[in-house]
This record gives C-alpha cells, sequence and structure tokens, in this order.
C-alpha cells in the first residue's frame, strides 16, 4: 500500500521487485497489480487490453438492518443497472447506473461525481424505493481495471517462468478474489490447477481464431 514499484528484474534465481521501500527478491512473481496489470505484463512481452475506469460508489445513513442478500439487477441499459447491499451497521452501500469514468493510471486517483449522484438513486429506488428518503453520508470512486473480453486475465505467463497473473478483474475482484488466490497458490505450489484456466490465459489476444 502506498509502495511505488520502481524495477522489476527477471534472472536466473527468480525475480528483483525494487520499491519506494526497499527491494524484494523471490523464485516466483505474482502479478496482482490490478488496473496496472497490464504494465507489468507489458514488461514481459505480454501485451494486454485494458482500460482503467472508475464506478461511482454511495452509502447512505443507518438504517434498520433487514436486507441480507446483494440486491441487484443487470441490463443493458445502464440508467437502469443498479445493486446494493447492507451491512450490519444499517448503511446501504450500492453502485451502478452511473458511467464508469476512465482513470489516468498516473496517479491513478479516480474521483465521484456529485452530478451524477440523482441517476443513481433513481435507478437503485427502482430494487427499494425506500431508500428514496434515506440520506446519502458518503460517495467515492477507485481505479479498476477492465480487459477487452471483460474476462481476467489468470494463470501463468507465456514468456517467463515462475511469473504468474491475476489482474482484470473488471469490477469483481471482492467476488473472485478469494476463488482466484485459492486457484493460483494451486497452481503455483504444485505446476498444475483443477480449475481449468485457458479461457484466462495472457496470450490469448494474439492467438487466431
Amino acid at each position: 500500500e502506498e509502495v511505488d514499484v520502481e524495477t522489476i528484474k527477471h534472472a536466473s534465481s527468480g525475480f528483483i521487485v525494487t520499491t519506494s521501500k526497499g527491494s524484494f527478491a523471490a523464485e516466483c512473481l505474482l502479478n496482482t497489480a490490478g488496473a496496472w496489470g497490464a504494465r507489468v505484463a507489458a514488461g514481459f512481452g505480454e501485451e494486454v487490453p485494458l482500460d482503467a475506469r472508475g464506478p461511482q460508489m454511495g452509502v447512505t445513513e443507518p438504517l434498520p438492518y433487514r436486507i441480507l442478500p446483494v440486491v441487484g439487477i443487470w441490463t443493458r441499459d445502464k440508467d437502469y443497472g443498479a445493486y446494493l447491499r447492507q451491512v450490519e451497521r444499517g448503511n446501504i452501500v450500492f453502485g451502478g447506473a452511473a458511467e464508469r469514468v476512465s482513470v489516468d493510471l498516473d496517479p491513478g486517483h479516480a474521483s465521484a461525481d456529485p452530478m451524477r449522484l440523482p441517476i443513481q438513486l433513481r435507478a437503485v429506488a427502482r430494487l427499494m424505493p425506500a431508500i428514496a428518503q434515506a440520506t446519502v453520508i458518503r460517495t467515492w470512486s477507485g481505479c479498476e481495471g477492465y480487459v477487452r473480453d471483460m474476462l481476467p486475465v489468470i494463470g501463468r505467463s507465456a514468456t517467463t517462468p515462475g511469473l504468474f497473473h491475476a489482474f482484470g478483474f473488471c469490477g469483481h475482484g471482492f467476488q473472485l478474489g478469494p476463488g482466484v488466490g485459492d486457484a493460483m497458490a494451486e497452481l503455483m505450489m504444485t505446476g498444475r490447477c483443477e480449475t481449468p484456466l485457458d479461457d484466462f490465459r495472457v496470450d490469448r489476444f494474439g492467438r487466431t481464431a
């Protein structure tokens, strides 16, 4: 967190990562750099078409705790798709409807736009009309990586032994993270993985039909 990676070098003994807080060496390297993952891959000759975008999120004041599952709707109409969940403290966290905006990876800061909040609230109110009476206490955004085919990059490097990738989750990193972590641990420790990963190969963009 808040550490700049300056260089990543591959040698016969493994990898040396030089950062603003020192250097680290390891036999294997797992690229989990999120929206910056394509930059790391490109450093090893693996090009991935990835756009950095920022979603807009919001949270309400605490309300009586009654909503247990995540509730959402997906639609091709960007003004209607929305989702929400309620934390035990009572706050309702919501997102969707507002178009994700492009983010410059240098420095990689995404900003929420208050002008888009009414559109979001109208979409969320279709799921939960009572939220129209709630007070929104905070909005925020973040930098996410979206791969061109909307599938993440997961698995071995196609160019560099000992290098592995797990990035570009297109806004679904929290949901997929635990399962991907388990699959990558199995692959890196045993050299195989029971979960099929071929569809997520880093070199799929250079393959012809």
